[in-house]
């Protein structure tokens, strides 16, 4: 086994493990809104509109899934027309991702454990993952694919917040207890996409020595 292939292997399996805990209460949720079961009051807004909610939760796990193999500069550097053909299709649903989970800020009424800071947090990071996978197909389109990967690590970065704050959330669950509300569950949430944002930079930067 090679460098490369370690550093492959590395870089795909942090990425899948990552959106491990996301993809399976994605397919729970999935599996509650097409089978009728587990309905609560929490999750009763789902129930009432479910198509937007399925499209986002689709267009997560492929996007989270497929794009992982996305990164691994060995694996990418021999499956080239494979890179190129999936990634037309991982920026369809990168941006059905990042649209519908706009939509389902904008059109789900608020739920009772979320603070006043998580609408305007979720709309911004909704939006910067809309700038970023857009201005990283227009470099790519234009050829210019130093800029490119720059800025679809930033827009996979952001789509994979989901399961950074199953880390973010883990000393309130350990110490505190219960689900975490209000100003608390704001700061956790937000934490998980911040973190992500950071590591994007430090590896672009890295990437750019």
């Amino acid at each position: 086994m090679n460098s490369t292939t370690k550093k492959d292997k590395w870089i795909i399996g942090s990425l899948l493990f990552l959106s491990f805990v996301p993809s399976v209460a994605g397919l729970v949720r999935i599996f509650q809104l097409t089978t009728g079961s587990g309905y609560t009051v929490e999750n009763q807004r789902f129930f009432d509109d479910p198509i937007p909610v399925l499209f986002h939760i689709v267009s997560v796990l492929i996007y989270s899934i497929f794009g992982a193999f996305q990164f691994a500069p060995g694996f990418r550097n021999q499956h080239l027309t494979w890179h190129r053909r999936s990634g037309r299709a991982l920026v369809f649903f990168g941006l059905t991702s990042a649209i519908s989970g706009i939509w389902l800020t904008l059109a789900y009424p608020k739920v009772p454990t979320d603070g006043d800071w998580l609408f305007g947090i979720r709309l911004f990071v909704g939006f910067w993952m809309l700038f970023c996978l857009v201005l990283g197909f227009g470099f790519a389109l234009r050829r210019k694919f130093h800029l490119h990967s720059h800025w679809m690590i930033r827009g996979y970065a952001i789509g994979m917040g989901a399961g950074t704050q199953v880390f973010t959330h883990l000393p309130w669950f350990v110490i505190v207890g219960g689900d975490p509300s209000g100003v608390p569950r704001d700061l956790m949430m937000g934490a998980g996409w911040f973190l992500n944002f950071l590591f994007a930079e430090w590896i672009i930067r890295k990437k750019g020595k």
